[in-house]
């Protein structure tokens, strides 16, 4: 009876599901499945629907090997070059933060452990500021990352110090900001820098 409401399930979603795409900075992106896989392919079409699919990350192929494997916090660089994204293979919501070369396909050598996920890009294409987590997986520092260089020389740009608060960082709709928030539950407070002056500083 189990294996029959499984199979009752399972053959009600497709498995050929395509997400709607949406447009960005001159690209089309979109995610979608195949039948013999169970993780997402993330792809992009410059210009038009029309135009050839660029696959960015098949997390079929980078889930091989692992029990659990999940991708999450994409983050194209302002000139569509470099792809940001972060990996958890442990189900802790501990992601590390990998770059991508979209026009070689290389993987750049040095990673972020211990994040949210995201990176947020500045407006030059070689910054990038994050969040790391605590004991408690409290996002608490954000801290500024130099494309090519390893995360032990990344500056910390903010501390959470009060418990009850966590900190995140994002770009404005307009992406002219880079902008960190802490927040709780009653509270909230934005510390803002402008996009193209990344090692400048934050103010409330």
């Amino acid at each position: 009876f189990q294996g029959a409401l499984y199979e009752e399930m399972v053959g009600r979603i497709p498995k050929t599901d395509e997400s709607v795409p949406y447009f960005l900075n001159g690209y089309w992106y979109y995610t979608r499945f195949i039948e013999t896989g169970e993780y997402p392919i993330y792809c992009r079409k410059e210009g038009s629907l029309d135009a050839e699919e660029e696959i960015m990350l098949n997390v079929n192929e980078m889930a091989e090997g692992y029990d659990y494997y999940q991708v999450t916090g994409l983050s194209m660089s302002p000139d569509n070059r470099i792809l940001s994204y972060g990996v958890d293979t442990v189900s802790r919501r501990i992601y590390t933060v990998y770059f991508k070369n979209l026009e070689t396909g290389d993987l750049y050598e040095h990673s972020i452990p211990n994040t949210t996920g995201r990176a947020t890009w500045a407006a030059d294409n070689e910054h990038t500021f994050y969040a790391i987590k605590d004991e408690s997986l409290r996002s608490y520092k954000i801290f500024r990352h130099q494309l090519g260089s390893p995360a032990s020389d990344d500056v910390e740009v903010f501390h959470e110090e009060d418990a009850t608060f966590y900190t995140y960082v994002y770009t404005t709709k307009s992406k002219e900001y880079i902008v960190i928030g802490s927040g709780s539950t009653v509270s909230d407070e934005y510390r803002v820098l402008k996009a193209d002056d990344p090692t400048g500083e934050f103010r409330v």
